[in-house]
């Protein structure tokens, strides 16, 4: 009996051992035993972040919706590039555009340099009667996306408004500014106004502003001929670049004058796309023949770059 008792002794002990012994060596398996934990793959986060409707394939395709024959598409072309948040539409018609959008006319791409970054920004620009349009996009990760959307009033412009976004070196070499050219108006004044806009961490921002133009009745004048008799001041500007120790400038010069209008406004022709039609208009009235009654006084002022403002100050500032 006592020997069967040893044995189940023997038998327990030895169970007991192994047990622990297996124990103790998954124990210390477990340390050294690294398991993966499960992370979402980035590149459908990615994929997903630029399937928006805020990013395009290039500057060319979108040029090619805008002039499309399907209307359908410059739809939706017109929808993705001006119904979204933060983009102003000052020219945007949505009761015209919303259903049956203008072929662009005069649409053209350009690639230009418009902040310190080595790759050139896009600039496409097109027009319509009467609202000429400029689209400003940038090359980002996941496309071309639309940085700003500007356009002019030139109602008392002679269409298709040639020149009215001017491209010029102001501040640095190699580094192009927009001069965007707008005028108001009614049946005996005329303004025109050139607004510089620099693109500055994405977005473009007006720097500088000055009238170039300016016709209006003379004060205190009642002769039979009032009508016809103006005030005329004009302005252009000059760059005077960066030199040591000294920031870039505009330079603005100003002439006035007196004269008389004596014939009638010119007549011009256009072509119009949307009709496939010619089109006769007579020009504003500023442009009606006219000589020079008085030389007025002429004056210089000059507008200095703020590195710190980001903008074109007076010289007296």
């Amino acid at each position: 009996m006592s020997r069967w008792r040893s044995r189940l002794f023997a038998f327990a002990v030895g169970f007991t051992v192994s047990l622990c012994a297996v124990g103790i060596y998954s124990f210390i398996a477990g340390l050294f035993k690294h398991t993966p934990t499960s992370a979402p793959p980035a590149a459908p986060i990615a994929r997903a972040r630029c399937l928006t409707e805020a990013y395009f394939a290039n500057p060319e395709a979108i040029l090619a919706a805008l002039k499309s024959e399907d209307v359908g598409v410059r739809r939706e072309v017109f929808r993705r590039l001006f119904l979204r948040p933060n983009v102003a539409t000052i020219y945007y018609d949505f009761e015209r555009d919303r259903e049956y959008p203008e072929r662009a006319a005069e649409a053209r791409v350009r690639y230009i340099n418009l902040d310190a970054d080595a790759a050139p920004e896009a600039l496409l620009t097109f027009v319509r009667f009467e609202q000429p349009v400029a689209l400003v996009l940038k090359r980002e990760e996941c496309g071309w996306q639309l940085c700003a959307a500007l356009s002019a009033w030139l109602r008392f412009e002679a269409y298709p408004y040639q020149n009215w976004l001017e491209l010029s070196q102001l501040i640095r070499p190699g580094t192009s500014e927009l001069l965007l050219h707008e005028s108001t108006g009614d049946a005996s004044n005329y303004v025109r106004k050139a607004r510089v806009l620099k693109l500055i961490d994405g977005a473009l921002v007006q720097v500088a502003e000055f009238n170039e133009e300016e016709i209006e009745p003379v004060a205190d004048y009642h002769g039979t001929d009032w009508s016809d008799v103006k005030q005329r001041t004009t302005t252009h500007y000059s760059v005077v670049p960066a030199s040591a120790g000294h920031a870039p400038q505009l330079r603005l010069e100003t002439n006035g004058e007196l004269i008389k209008y004596n014939g009638a406004a010119p007549v011009y022709t256009y072509w119009l796309e949307t009709d496939g039609a010619w089109h006769a208009l007579a020009k504003h009235w500023r442009l009606r023949p006219s000589v020079r009654l008085k030389q007025l006084a002429a004056h210089t002022d000059n507008l200095i770059w703020d590195e710190q403002r980001q903008r074109f100050v007076a010289a007296q500032e």
